[in-house]
């Protein structure tokens, strides 16, 4: 079945397809794309269709403003206290310090005012984190050392909230660390994810982990939030990196609606900060804006600009308030199915109409990375969601662009094989000189009937004595014996440079300087001509029939161009130099064995020639007779068997002509 074309073809698109499957199955399984394409496509997915910011959010910001105020840094733990009391003032849901505590400050007095604030507050979680390396545990993270905030601190605080960053391999946050546990096997939860369960009032302590999916009761609906394996939940990006305070301060708080509203410390201290924008909301403290804390990352959609780690959790905690989580990737299946359907449309595409196929395919794969998008961004519309919503596999997907370059490179492998092999077998009917003028003059548009003007030199070979010959052989073995000469002619015919115009019978016509011109033409036909009569009588030697030649040659001025119909025609000369070219093989001038050449072309040979004046012929329609020779050597070629010259000089030809 390989053996025919088409079908092996189909057998090898049909290979590559399931090879292509067969690999996206296996990348699937090994992840092999989640740090790569899948994350660019992940965070495309996150920067094109943002999901809302409500004014749910406030961030506190220790930026340089407050620092410059104070003079001082790190801050008096004072001045956290106369934040809180601040906070206090203006009824907050939730106060969240992504500030650590984890040492006694210089001043007792100041650790004594900041937890009386803390305790007053009621509702202020303070940070604390794993320290080292984690080990991975079931969808969590295990620290051998957790740091807490002191003991003063801790107690009089409404819960301890995680803010351990994890960031993928190529420096990005993509996920928040939800749960991680202490040596002992204590769980703690997340800060964001604290802050949010008492904006909506779920119940943690009544939270379950189901597979990979955290399950919170909350009395408008449970939060179902997808955990990898280490605990981190995908976070909802609703805004790019907020502008910073100084920048702010220009245009009024918190005026442009996209971006998360972001206060300084200073200024709510003050009281200079609009009720409205802490009243009943989640108030976040943390650095912002500041330069000697570098606590900022790269984000899905920062832009080139990092995003501080307090807005990170800002960000976190409006996913769970939206209850939506972006997942990675879709479902293996879902995932496979597609990449089966785009890769074998475009497979088809291509075996089709090969470039313009994989063109087309190409296109076919932007609309699906498009439409993909587009579905997305429909799915995340609305300000609530429905839990986790799967961002579309195209990084998996895309990969069927390899396999349609190896799809298209195979087929024009094989085109390329089919035309040289058509090239092979067109060269068997015409020289390969032909051949390429053919196929260059079909590529520009140009085949067509006429010809032009060139000077050539035409070869003519005669088998002497072909009648007395063929008597006594089966059309069979005659047949046999004629391709066995022509073929040993032609092979030193084409080292000579000459192009095999056509076979008459018993006789052969070469052709030099057309279609392809060719320095020393005349020479190279006679040298050819002499080497062919060595070869011819080599063979006959060797036992074979008593078959013998006669070459007659003449270089002139032809018509040379395509003849015949539009839908059949052929290369070939016509003229008065290829007449006089034919009669040279007359019996009595390109006697057994000999090669006679014209005037013409002797003049064209230089001086290391012996040759014997035949005489001349008188040719039809001229009215000077074409004085012709015998060749017998030209430089180190020698005729073996060269005839004498004849007793009587031949005064006409006997051969009928070339027509």
């Amino acid at each position: 079945m390989f053996s025919k074309r088409q079908r092996r073809q189909r057998a090898v698109v049909a290979a590559l397809a399931v090879l292509a499957v067969l690999f996206g199955a296996v990348a699937l399984v090994t992840q092999l794309f989640d740090t790569t394409l899948q994350t660019a496509i992940y965070d495309k997915a996150i920067d094109i269709s943002p999901a809302q910011v409500k004014n749910q959010i406030t961030i506190v910001a220790v930026d340089d403003l407050t620092i410059s105020k104070y003079d001082v840094y790190p801050l008096p733990r004072r001045a956290y206290a106369d934040l809180i009391r601040a906070l206090r003032a203006q009824s907050p849901t939730v106060i969240a310090m992504d500030v650590s505590f984890y040492d006694r400050s210089p001043s007792p007095e100041d650790d004594a005012l900041l937890a009386s604030a803390i305790k007053d507050a009621g509702n202020v979680i303070l940070a604390m984190q794993g320290a080292g390396d984690g080990m991975l545990t079931d969808h969590s993270t295990k620290f051998a050392v957790v740091q807490l905030p002191i003991a003063q601190l801790s107690s009089a605080a409404a819960g301890l909230g995680s803010v351990n960053v994890t960031a993928d391999p190529d420096g990005h946050v993509r996920d928040a660390q939800m749960r991680i546990e202490g040596p002992d096997g204590t769980t703690y939860y997340a800060l964001p994810l604290l802050a949010a369960a008492r904006q909506v009032r779920a119940d943690l302590t009544k939270a379950s982990l189901t597979g990979d999916r955290l399950v919170i009761p909350a009395p408008l609906g449970q939060r179902v939030l997808p955990l990898n394996q280490r605990g981190g939940m995908p976070v909802y990006y609703a805004s790019r990196p907020a502008t910073s305070t100084t920048e702010q301060q220009k245009v009024g708080f918190c005026a442009n609606p996209l971006e998360f509203c972001v206060v300084s410390m200073k200024d709510v201290i003050a009281g200079a900060v609009p009720r409205d924008l802490i009243v009943g909301r989640t108030v976040f403290v943390g650095f912002h804006s500041v330069s000697a804390v570098p606590d900022d990352y790269p984000v899905p959609n920062s832009v080139g600009r990092k995003m501080f780690g307090v807005e990170i959790w800002a960000n976190t905690a409006q996913s769970i308030f939206t209850n939506r989580y972006p997942v990675l990737e879709q479902g293996f299946i879902t995932t496979l199915a597609q990449l089966l359907l785009v890769t074998l449309g475009g497979m088809l595409l291509v075996v089709r109409w090969r470039l313009w196929g994989f063109l087309a395919a190409l296109g076919v794969l932007v609309l699906y990375i498009a439409g993909a998008y587009v579905l997305f961004s429909l799915q995340t519309q609305g300000a609530v969601g429905n839990g986790p919503v799967e961002v579309p596999s195209i990084g998996y997907v895309i990969p069927a662009a390899f396999w349609w370059v190896i799809g298209l490179g195979y087929l024009l492998f094989e085109e390329q094989l089919a035309v040289s092999r058509t090239q092979n077998t067109f060269g068997r009917f015409v020289t390969p000189a032909v051949a390429r003028t053919i196929m260059d003059r079909e590529e520009t548009g140009q085949l067509a009937l006429g010809g032009e003007d060139r000077r050539v030199t035409v070869l003519f070979g005669d088998i002497r004595g072909f009648t007395t010959i063929s008597e006594g052989m089966t059309p069979a073995i005659l047949l046999g014996h004629l391709n066995r000469y022509f073929d040993g002619m032609v092979t030193i015919v084409n080292r000579y440079e000459g192009s095999v115009n056509k076979y008459n019978g018993d006789n052969i016509m070469v052709i030099w300087g057309a279609p392809i011109e060719v320095a020393d033409e005349a020479r190279k036909a006679v040298e050819c001509a002499l080497e062919m009569q060595k070869w011819i009588q080599a063979e006959r030697a060797k036992g074979g029939p008593d078959v013998s030649f006669g070459f007659g040659i003449n270089t002139g001025h032809v018509v040379a161009g395509f003849l015949g119909a539009l839908g059949r025609m052929e290369y070939t000369v016509i003229g008065d130099t290829a007449n006089v070219a034919s009669r040279l093989t007359s019996a009595d001038i390109a006697r057994r064995d000999q090669v006679a050449c014209s005037a013409e072309t002797l003049g064209e040979l230089g001086s290391d020639v012996d040759y014997v004046d035949l005489g001349a012929i008188q040719v039809k329609g001229r009215a000077e007779p074409v004085a012709c020779y015998q060749i017998n050597r030209i430089g180190a070629l020698t005729n073996p068997n060269a005839a004498p010259a004849p007793p009587i000089r031949v005064a006409s030809a006997a051969a009928a002509g070339f027509h």
